[in-house]
């Protein structure tokens, strides 16, 4: 019997670490490229559920399903919060606040 697919796991940025969080949310940073990672993982999830329940799902729909997949909201706001923090040390670092 086939299963669904899993979410690709993310590594765990240091939110007490400046560097990390410039690693993971300035200018071409990782968070937007595991965003979407995690978002194809979610759109996989949500295909192959609908597979296995013999129901027909189409792209757009399932995109709009893999936005709305718990992984994917779990990620955002994680990484909402790592962005917020990073920039608010950014602009103290530079003397804006």
């Amino acid at each position: 019997m086939s299963r669904a697919p899993e979410i690709p796991d993310v590594p765990e940025p240091d939110f007490d670490d400046y560097g990390c969080l410039a690693a993971w949310y300035s200018g071409y940073a990782f968070a937007e490229q595991y965003r979407k990672v995690v978002l194809a993982g979610c759109r996989e999830a949500v295909r192959a559920s609908a597979t296995l329940s013999g129901r027909k799902v189409t792209e757009s729909r399932r995109d709009e399903m893999g936005r709305l997949h718990p992984a994917y909201l779990d990620f955002l706001a994680k990484h909402l919060t790592g962005r917020t923090k990073w920039e608010r040390e950014f602009l103290a670092q530079g003397g804006m606040r």
